[in-house]
């Protein structure tokens, strides 16, 4: 059972994504159907790709909400195989990157990696 501070970080995630600076993104888990999800999405630039000289990857934090169904729960998240759809720039075409890494969650939101 939740205590009172994890349902205070629930009901703020909701009010959270209503506000400008939300994006919709597609999120590709590695079993199960796609959905839609909003997202504040900080695009940090280009990262070192390993194993590769000189190559590098756009490098993203997506925080969306801990939610099974409205976002992405903390407890399924597969960085070996779940994806998320998003632009590189806002406003651009969107383009499938792997999620690499939770960064950190609570009982509202998760912050990810993907590149």
């Amino acid at each position: 059972m939740s205590d009172t501070f994890d349902k205070t970080l629930i009901a703020a995630a909701d009010a959270f994504f209503q506000l400008p600076g939300a994006e919709t993104v597609t999120y590709f888990p590695v079993t199960g159907a796609s959905r839609r999800i909003k997202a504040v999405i900080s695009r940090t630039g280009p990262e070192n790709t390993p194993g590769v000289r000189g190559g590098s990857l756009p490098a993203f934090e997506v925080l969306v909400k801990n939610h099974e169904t409205g976002g992405i729960a903390s407890d399924s998240v597969d960085t070996g195989g779940d994806k998320i759809e998003c632009a590189k720039r806002v406003d651009e075409r969107p383009k499938v990157m792997r999620i690499t890494e939770v960064l950190n969650h609570d009982a509202g939101l998760i912050l990810l990696a993907a590149s």
